[in-house]
This record gives C-alpha cells, sequence and structure tokens, in this order.
C-alpha cells in the first residue's frame, strides 16, 4: 500500500514532523523508519504484506485515508493522534458520513483505515461502540412517533420529512430513491425521482397506495412499485402523504413529489442531507445517537419481522435480495423465537406463552 505511506509522510511532513525517509517501491521500504510513529515490521512480513491488495484497492484505501486526514485536520485532531486512531475517533468519523453515504461505502472506508493500521503496524482499537455505530441503532416505531411530534405539522418542510419518513420506513426504501442530491428545483429529474403522478390511486377501502419509483439502487432506470400501506396511529404514512401534499400543494402530476414550498413562493426539492439533519435534530433531543438514512429501511425490515409478517413477504414487499436481507435482519433472539418456536403447538396449547410472546411484541 505505498500510496497511502507516501500520503502519512506527506501529511507529517507538512506539519514539520519527521517521518524517516522512503526509498525503493515495496511496501516494506516505505515504511515509516519513526519508531514512535510506526513499529518496525520485519522485512518478510513487509514483503508479504506489499501483495495483500490489489492495485485497484491500494487506490481506493489510498483515498479513503486522505479523506480522514481531511476529516482530523477540519476537526483539529493532533497528528499523533491519528495514528493508531481511537474508537471514539472513529466512531465520530462514521458518523460525519451518516446520511450522505450507503452503509457499504462506509464500511469499505473504515476497511480502508483498517488495512492502513495493518501496513503500518498499529493496533486498531475498533471496538463495540464503532460496530454498533457503523450498524446504525436500530429505529423503532417509537421514534417515528417521536418524529412526528417534534415536526410542525403545519410546516411545508416539515411536512415534507414527516411523509418521507413514514414512506421509507413502511415501504423499506432507500432514502435515495425519495429524496435528492440537491434542493434546487431545476435540477429535477422525473427519471429517478416520483412525480405525483407516480402515486397511484387507493386501491383498498383503507386508502393504501401503490408508489412507482423510477430509478432503484439495484435495477437503476427500470424502477419498482412500492406498496404504501394504511396503518394506525401518528405514523401513518398515507395520512403523512395527504397532509404533505395537501399543505406543498402536490397537484399537478408532473411536480416532484418529495418536494415543498418556501415561505417565498419558491419550490423545493427535499433533500438526503436536509431530511437527515432535521431527523437527527429532533432525535437528539431525546438522547439519541446519530441515525443514517438506512436506518429506516432496515427498522421497516425488522418491524414487520416482529410483527410476524412472514418474511418470505417482508423480502418481497422491500425489494430485497436474499443476501442482503439476511445479512440485516435485527433482533436475530426474537425473530427466531418468533416464527420456529414451539411450532407443534396448538394454539389452545401453552396460551401464556403466546400471550408473553404477544405482550413482549406490543411493548417494543
Amino acid at each position: 500500500m505505498t500510496d497511502i505511506t507516501h500520503l502519512v509522510d506527506n501529511l507529517y511532513r507538512r506539519r514539520g514532523t519527521a517521518c524517516g525517509q522512503h526509498g525503493g517501491s515495496s511496501l516494506g521500504d516505505d515504511i515509516i523508519q519513526d519508531s514512535r510513529q510506526v513499529d518496525q515490521i520485519p522485512s518478510i512480513v513487509a514483503d508479504a504484506l506489499a501483495n495483500a491488495w490489489a492495485p485497484a484497492t491500494r487506490i481506493r484505501y489510498n483515498a479513503c485515508v486522505k479523506e480522514f486526514f481531511t476529516f482530523c485536520d477540519s476537526q483539529k485532531i493532533a497528528v499523533h493522534d491519528r495514528l493508531p486512531a481511537g474508537e471514539m475517533l472513529l466512531a465520530t468519523f462514521v458518523a460525519t458520513l451518516a446520511g450522505t453515504c450507503s452503509g457499504a461505502t462506509i464500511h469499505n472506508k473504515i476497511n480502508a483505515l483498517h488495512a492502513w493500521h495493518i501496513q503500518q503496524n498499529k493496533l486498531w482499537r475498533a471496538g463495540h461502540l464503532l460496530n454498533y455505530v457503523l450498524k446504525g441503532a436500530e429505529l423503532t416505531i417509537h421514534m417515528l412517533q417521536e418524529l412526528y411530534h417534534g415536526l410542525d405539522s403545519t410546516d411545508a418542510q416539515d411536512a415534507a420529512v414527516d411523509a418521507a419518513a413514514t414512506l421509507a420506513f413502511y415501504g423499506q426504501m432507500r432514502l435515495g430513491e425519495l429524496c435528492a442530491k440537491r434542493e434546487a428545483y431545476s435540477t429535477f429529474n422525473k427519471k429517478t425521482h416520483s412525480t405525483r403522478r407516480d402515486l397511484k390511486d387507493p386501491h383498498s377501502r383503507a386508502g393504501s397506495r401503490i408508489l412507482v419509483i423510477p430509478w432503484t439502487k439495484v435495477k437503476r432506470t427500470r424502477g419498482k412499485e412500492v406498496a404504501i400501506c394504511r396503518q394506525a396511529g401518528v405514523t401513518d404514512p398515507i395520512a403523512a402523504l395527504e397532509r404533505h401534499m395537501h399543505i406543498n400543494d402536490i397537484r399537478n402530476p408532473d411536480v416532484a413529489l418529495m418536494s415543498y414550498i418556501q415561505s417565498s413562493g419558491q419550490r423545493k426539492l427535499l433533500t438526503v442531507s436536509k431530511f437527515m439533519k432535521r431527523c437527527n435534530a429532533i432525535w437528539s433531543q431525546h438522547n439519541r445517537p446519530r441515525f443514517t438514512g438506512h436506518c429506516f429501511r432496515i427498522g421497516g425490515t425488522t418491524y414487520y419481522l416482529l410483527r410476524k409478517v412472514d418474511p418470505d413477504v417482508v423480502r418481497t414487499l422491500g425489494r430485497w435480495s436474499s443476501s442482503a436481507f439476511l445479512r440485516y435482519w435485527r433482533q436475530l433472539d426474537v425473530l427466531a423465537t418468533i416464527h420456529t418456536e414451539l411450532l407443534q403447538l396448538k394454539p389452545r396449547q401453552a396460551p401464556e406463552i403466546r400471550v408473553a410472546l404477544d405482550t413482549e411484541l406490543a411493548s417494543g
């Protein structure tokens, strides 16, 4: 990982800290010689490490380490505190990426930093804290309720945020499928984001609808249909949609569904970053950690599974691939109990066990 070593060397030199001399092109030759910064690695180990990462991987990892150093600069983190990086520093770095990067991208960045520590023979201090931040705390129905009560139901932007939150949760949607990257309405592209026309008329007495998303992360331009079903309580996505469309005058078939009208009368697109900033501002008042956009999709999936909806139905409605569906399951101990424990029991048998399970679900 020669590029990463030179990057670190240059950053140290720029701050007036000598890091030793570099020579040659092998990883062993490029190891920083200052024992205060990097412990010596035997040449035989260095030679093996030189071939541990493919060239393309080294290029990507080099960019990730550079991004980490830029973050440290912005936070005024001392050079000697960056290598080895403390777990809190790593967790803070990950938290700043929330809402702007996918979970897979964030994991790749952390893998790059881990590889950098290995190459520099430094202890990797990641533990439970970083793992929880990487996973993202589970987003629950109670958090949607907190969001509803924290938002101003008469405010145009808040109405859009409420609609997007309930759609992402109950529709198991990625935020990028709902919200744009830029707020200027002139940048709206109906080939990638839904218009009012894409929200179909109610197809049930309860008012459930189908939302067509023209672009998905997996299918790209082929798009998909998302079931938006009526729910009980203040987190009902149908009610949130109706409020949003009324307040923000979403009537024209070609108007962006996730847009809102400012007090000036100008229409803006609801962006992922603005959406997450508003949500986290409310949740921080409840002493909750920073959440990522992906938590809505995972939270909705977990919610359905805990309510005993057939896993195959949940996977289909959420447009999950089989491998991703299994990887993102939460509360496996509870889910296993719901779906596989005491399968031989008849309804009249051991009713106290069934009551206990239902009570546990209701309290969750």
